[in-house]
């Protein structure tokens, strides 16, 4: 699972302003089917003008919206099937994820926020393929792409926060101001309180899936993992692989037995032939009536003699 929240891209260059540009430009697969965090097919329309509206006390040339991209593995689109649904749910689930992060005590439904499903990638020259040739910038990616795309606004729910405050149940002046690009984390002193740490964010979207699809995580496909095989050092990265190598030792244990006990169950005509190291050892173990019998050899030709011409 990679979960980015991109500074820079199509339809960002202009986060200040208006963020009809990046949805227009999430149209270009198919058209509509927003959903937000209660409700499904939303109009691209209706995306624009609810994150648009929702802003308050911010300067001219503040960013207005942030972009989050979760893009499952293949192995990991095969264990839900690229279900829609399943898709739409574990948004949902990252999405709250995103809320917990700043450390403010806010919920996904303090946020204004609209993703949508994209079945299809190209290549660009962030691609290894592509900067050695091999690969032409602009082709679709083969396998399984599936991906989601969030826009959500940098200002807390407005509606949910008037509502809040006229029930008395905050009393702090202004709405959150929530940026995923701030450089705090956890902070606690100064004017800016709280922060958005991305590492962990990218950990706790990861276990949220885990934990919604019962997918048990081999380590080497851990954001954990990645990370450290990019940033750590080369103690830190040989641990790793040593733990790697461990598990899929432990895998392959687990799993003989368990294909051993599913072959038993079977009918003797079912069962799948018992593999052999070698023919001359398996013909060894065998008793001598079971031995095969061995041809003999043919006889040496006989040459016809022939008797003296008369």
């Amino acid at each position: 699972m990679v979960a980015k929240i991109p500074s820079s891209g199509k339809g960002l260059s202009q986060r200040s302003g208006s963020c009809g540009g990046l949805v227009a430009y999430l149209e270009k697969e198919v058209q509509g089917q927003w959903f937000g965090l209660d409700r499904a097919d939303v109009p691209a329309a209706e995306v624009v003008a609810a994150l648009d509206q929702n802003k308050r006390n911010l300067n001219r040339d503040a960013d207005k919206y942030y972009q989050v991209v979760l893009a499952p593995s293949q192995a990991e689109l095969r264990h839900i099937d690229s279900d829609p649904e399943k898709l739409r749910a574990y948004t949902r689930a990252a999405m709250e994820q995103y809320a917990a992060n700043f450390g403010k005590g806010i919920e996904g439904r303090d946020l204004v926020y609209f993703a949508k499903v994209e079945h299809e990638r190209t290549t660009n020259h962030q691609d290894r393929a592509v900067q050695v040739g091999d690969v032409a910038k602009g082709q679709t990616k083969a396998g399984p792409q599936t991906h989601i795309h969030v826009i959500v606004s940098r200002t807390e729910n407005l509606a949910r926060y008037n509502e809040r405050k006229r029930a008395g149940e905050l009393e702090r002046k202004n709405p959150y101001h929530l940026s995923p690009l701030t450089n705090h984390k956890n902070t606690q002193r100064g004017v800016v309180t709280g922060g958005f740490e991305r590492k962990q964010y990218s950990e706790r979207v990861e276990q949220a899936f885990d934990q919604a699809f019962a997918y048990e995580r081999p380590l080497t496909e851990t954001f954990r993992y990645a990370h450290t095989m990019q940033h750590g050092s080369p103690e830190e990265c040989a641990a790793l692989r040593v733990q790697a190598i461990q598990e899929q030792r432990q895998a392959v244990q687990q799993v003989a037995p368990e294909q051993q006990a599913a072959a038993q169950q079977l009918a003797p005509e079912q069962r799948p032939p018992l593999a052999v190291a070698a023919p001359a050892q398996a013909v060894q173990e065998l008793s001598p009536a079971q031995q095969p019998a061995v041809p003999e050899p043919p006889a040496p030709e006989q040459r016809r003699v022939r008797g003296p011409r008369l």
